[in-house]
C-alpha cells in the first residue's frame, strides 16, 4: 500500500521565514535586525552598521549582481608587522576561526563573510550567520591581542 504525503500544517510559517530575492533590501534587513533585537544603524542607504553591545561591530552590505549579503569588519594591525607576519596571521584566521575570509590591505586585516541569497534567504539563517560572524570576530580580536601582548586573554 502506498503512503500518502501530507503537507505540514505550518507550511505558511515556513514560507514566511523566507525573504524572497526581490525583497532583499537594506530596509528589510534592518527590520529583521530590529525583530532579532540587534542594534544597528543604516549608513549611506547601502550599508547597515551593527552596533549591538557585546556583538563585534561590523557592516552589512547587499551586492545585487552576485546576489550576496556581505558581512565585513576590520582590525588595525600593529605597527612593525611585516608582510610575512600579516600573511601568517591571515592564514591562521582562515584556518581556525568561523570567519570565511581574512585578508590584509594597508595596515588592516579585513574579515569578510558572504551570504548568498539567489532564490531567497531564510531569515533565521541570516541572523545566525550574523551572530557566528560576530563571534568569530571576537575570537580574532583575542588572537590579535595575544600576538601583540604575547599572551592569550
Amino acid at each position: 500500500m502506498k503512503e500518502h504525503y501530507t503537507m505540514p500544517n505550518n507550511i505558511t510559517s515556513l514560507s514566511s521565514e523566507l525573504i524572497e530575492e526581490q525583497d532583499i533590501s537594506i530596509v528589510n534587513l534592518s527590520l529583521l535586525l530590529e525583530q532579532s533585537v540587534i542594534q544597528h544603524t543604516i549608513q549611506e542607504e547601502d550599508k547597515i552598521y551593527v552596533t549591538e553591545p557585546g556583538v563585534f561591530a561590523h557592516w552589512i552590505r547587499i551586492f545585487r549582481e552576485p546576489c550576496i549579503i556581505a558581512l565585513s569588519t576590520y582590525f588595525t594591525l600593529p605597527e612593525g608587522m611585516n608582510d610575512v607576519e600579516k600573511l601568517e596571521f591571515c592564514n591562521k584566521i582562515n584556518a581556525e576561526y568561523l570567519v570565511p575570509s581574512a585578508y590584509t590591505k594597508d595596515d588592516r586585516v579585513w574579515l569578510f563573510n558572504p551570504i548568498y541569497f539567489k532564490s531567497g534567504l531564510i531569515k533565521s539563517h541570516l541572523v545566525r550567520q550574523i551572530r557566528y560572524f560576530a563571534s568569530g570576530c571576537q575570537k580574532v580580536r583575542r588572537e590579535l591581542k595575544s600576538n601583540i601582548d604575547g599572551k592569550a586573554e
